[in-house]
């Protein structure tokens, strides 16, 4: 069975770091993905599609002049479209446009990779070559996850963490030994690095490690010897895990 050219990438955004990023990652997946070129504005992207066919198109929200949702909306015929942004608020507006996938900046390169097997899976290529068929990326083995303290930087398995706390600018750890470390990471940047079929967001405030959790009483989550809120937004979805 031949196997699909790799994916031929465009990447929308104003900010340089978000290219250079992207790019990097990229760079690690020879034959599944390809760099097809660098727009800085929706205006710059128009027209480069007008004469240079993609497959994948990663695309930026908030731009001047014309956004990202602006721009997919004006293209008749837009190829595969992962939408990267820093803001949660958009994924109402960007499933309803059709994307493939939405990326939360800083993007984890974990993360990337669910997204280039998601596309390879799903967007036909223009060109198939005649060759073994090219297996999944791996992704990478973790049962831990790296934080900065005080302290310095410090490794956490996820076993060990009940729970994540909003704390203002940072973030409470709660651990199973009873420590509570602070880190500077926020709850979108936690939720993003913690395995999503693990850990569950339960309030605006709270992430809970979900082979924790001893009961539900109401409103309120028994974590360890620790109650935890529910928000009524989540609610549902904390009952449909715990089913």
């Amino acid at each position: 069975m031949p196997t699909p050219a790799p994916l031929r990438c465009l990447l929308v955004d104003d900010e340089p770091l978000a290219h250079t990023v992207l790019r990097a990652y990229l760079d690690r997946l020879p034959g599944l993905a390809t760099w097809a070129g660098s727009c800085y504005g929706a205006v710059e992207a128009l027209t480069f599609l007008r004469t240079t066919p993609v497959d994948v198109l990663f695309l930026d929200v908030d731009m001047p002049e014309l956004t990202g949702l602006e721009l997919l909306r004006a293209l008749p015929q837009p190829p595969a479209v992962v939408l990267c942004t820093a803001h949660a608020a958009h994924a109402l507006d960007a499933f309803d446009l059709g994307v493939v996938d939405y990326l939360l900046k800083p993007i984890r390169f974990e993360r990337f990779i669910k997204t280039i097997n998601r596309l390879q899976a799903t967007v036909p290529t223009a060109a198939p070559t005649a060759a073994a068929p090219a297996a999944p990326v791996q992704e990478p083995a973790t049962d831990s996850i790296f934080l900065k303290t005080d302290a310095g930087t410090e490794r956490v398995r996820f076993g060990e963490l009940l729970f994540v706390e909003g704390y203002g600018n940072f973030v409470k750890c709660h651990l199973a030994s009873g420590r509570v470390l602070l880190t500077a990471e926020t709850m979108k940047q936690m939720e993003s690095q913690l395995p999503a079929g693990q850990f569950l967001r339960t309030h605006k405030s709270y992430l809970v490690n979900l082979a924790s959790v001893e009961r539900l009483s109401g409103n309120v989550l028994l974590v360890g010897a620790r109650e935890v809120p529910v928000g009524s937004t989540y609610r549902q979805e904390v009952l449909r895990h715990l089913r």
